[in-house]
């Protein structure tokens, strides 16, 4: 099984809407990515909790824009365990990393 890293995720991500926002897949439910974090080799997609930080869903135009300066070979990274990206799927008007 392949890993997703920022090349991959560009090229698989180009042609779609740059407005849709970001999600993680938790469990049961998704949480929205609102926080990025570097981490050696990695990026670390995080959901600080909109009530909490009162940060808003990320958009993929945003990711985009955040994440240009850093080596494509960047491995995707979720902050549960740090657990690797493996993919993403559309769900309603969101990118839904698992």
């Amino acid at each position: 099984m392949k890993l997703l890293n920022l090349d991959e995720f560009y090229r698989a991500s180009a042609m779609l809407n740059p407005k849709l926002t970001l999600l993680l897949s938790d469990a049961h439910h998704f949480v929205p990515v609102n926080q990025l974090t570097i981490a050696s080799d990695a990026l670390i997609l995080e959901s600080a909790g909109a009530s909490q930080s009162g940060l808003a869903i990320m958009r993929l135009d945003q990711f985009l824009t955040r994440t240009s300066h850093l080596p494509p070979t960047t491995d995707l990274r979720t902050s549960n365990h740090h657990q690797l990206v493996f993919g993403f799927r559309i769900v309603n008007k969101s990118i839904v990393f698992y």
